[in-house]
C-alpha cells in the first residue's frame, strides 16, 4: 500500500495477543523479537487504541533495540483486502481507474475513501509478443485506517514507509527464496499458521497467491483447556502453554485439540488438491505462535502426506536463527523489496 525504496526495515505485525518485530537488512533477517500485549490493546482484530499501542511499539524498539526507522507493517485482514486479479493488459492509469471496481464484492462504501495498491505478478503475451493480459495481487485498505497507523507508527518513532496485508509478505518470502535458490521451475508453497484464534493455511504457486483457508482452532482453545483442566486463570494458562510448564504440552486435552487441527489441514489440504488436479504442492512451512509446540507440529504431520517444515528454512539470516524466527514470518517478508 505504502511503499519506498529503502534497504533497511524494522518489520512490525500486530496480533492479537502479541507484537512480532523483526530488524531486516538487504532481504535478509538480522533480529527477530516478540512481546505479548496487555489485555484490550486489541479487540476483534482492531487496535483499540492508537496513542496507547504507539507507546507499546516505542518501549518495545527501545528493550530490544530495534534502531531502523524506516518501518514495514503488516495489515490485519479485517482492515486491508488483498485478491489475485487477472485483468486485460492495460497502462499504469486505466488500471488504477479499474482497479477500484475489482473490490465490489468487498467495499460496499464509497470507493474514494479507499487506497488501492498493486503488484503484478506476470504479464501474457500473444504470439506477437503483444500483451494481452495482466496477473496482479492488488489490495484496498481505508485511507483513515491507513492514517491513523501512520501516525502511531510516527508516534512511536517510525516512519511508515510498507504497508500491505499478510499475504503480501508471504508473496515477498517466497519471491526472494526462489531468487536465491534459483528456483525457476514451477513450485507450490504452503503454510500453516498456527495463530490465537485461529490456524489458516495459505497457499501460493510461486508467489502467486491462491488460497487461504481458516480453521476455527487456535492457540486460545489451548489456553482455554489448560485453564479448565488446570483450574487457573487464563493468564497464568497462557504462561503454561508458552513454557510447557509440566510438560503441559502432551496433556490429553491438548493432544485432542492438535489432532483436530491436523485433521482440518488435512481436509484442507485435501480439497486444494482435488480442485487442483495438476497441484504441485509437496511441503508446507509451519509458523505463528503454535509453530513452537513440537507435539502439535508433530499431529500436523502425522496427517498430511506433505513435508512439514519450519518457515524459518525459507529466510536468508544475518547470525543465529533466532527462535521467534518460527513465529514471525509476515513481520519480515513485509519488508522484502
Amino acid at each position: 500500500m505504502i511503499k519506498s525504496i529503502s534497504k533497511k526495515y524494522t518489520g512490525i505485525e500486530i496480533g492479537s495477543k502479541q507484537v512480532k518485530m523483526t530488524q531486516c537488512c538487504n532481504n535478509c533477517l538480522c533480529r527477530a523479537a516478540i512481546e505479548p500485549l496487555p489485555d484490550n490493546y486489541v479487540n476483534n482484530g482492531k487496535i483499540v487504541s492508537m496513542e496507547a499501542m504507539s507507546g507499546f511499539l516505542k518501549d518495545m524498539a527501545k528493550k530490544y533495540k530495534f534502531s531502523d526507522k524506516s518501518c514495514a507493517i503488516v495489515l490485519p485482514d479485517n482492515i486491508a483486502f488483498a485478491r489475485r486479479l487477472t485483468m486485460p493488459a492495460m497502462n499504469v492509469d486505466h488500471l488504477k481507474l479499474n482497479l477500484p471496481y475489482e473490490f465490489h464484492d468487498f467495499i460496499n462504501d464509497r470507493k474514494e475513501r479507499y487506497v488501492f495498491d498493486y503488484c503484478v505478478l506476470e504479464m501474457q503475451y500473444d504470439e506477437n509478443r503483444k500483451p494481452v493480459a495482466m496477473d496482479l495481487m492488488a489490495a484496498a485498505a481505508p485511507k483513515d485506517v491507513i492514517s491513523d497507523y501512520e501516525t502511531m507508527i510516527r508516534q512511536a518513532g517510525f516512519k511508515l514507509e510498507i504497508a500491505a496485508p499478510e499475504v503480501f509478505a508471504y508473496s515477498n518470502l517466497i519471491r526472494e527464496h526462489e531468487a536465491v535458490e534459483e528456483i525457476n521451475e514451477p513450485r507450490e508453497y504452503g503454510f500453516v499458521d498456527f495463530g490465537y484464534h485461529s490456524t489458516k493455511l495459505h497457499i501460493f504457486t510461486n508467489h502467486r497467491f491462491e488460497v487461504t483457508r481458516e480453521i476455527d482452532y487456535g492457540c486460545a482453545h489451548l489456553i482455554q483447556t489448560v485453564a479448565a483442566v488446570q483450574n487457573v486463570d487464563q493468564h497464568i494458562a497462557q504462561s503454561y502453554v508458552m513454557e510447557n510448564y509440566k510438560d503441559i504440552w502432551n496433556l490429553e486435552d491438548c493432544r485432542d485439540i492438535y489432532e483436530a487441527i491436523g485433521v482440518e489441514i488435512m481436509r484442507a489440504v485435501n480439497f486444494y488438491s482435488f480442485n487442483n488436479p495438476d497441484s504441485r504442492l509437496d511441503r508446507v512451512y509451519y509458523c505463528g505462535g503454535g509453530a513452537l509446540i513440537t507435539p502439535l507440529t508433530e499431529a500436523v504431520s502425522a496427517h498430511l502426506s506433505l513435508e512439514v517444515r519450519p518457515v524459518s528454512e525459507l529466510f536468508t539470516v544475518l547470525g543465529n536463527i533466532p527462535r521467534e524466527a518460527y513465529i514471525s514470518p509476515a513481520a519480515a517478508g513485509i519488508t522484502y523489496q
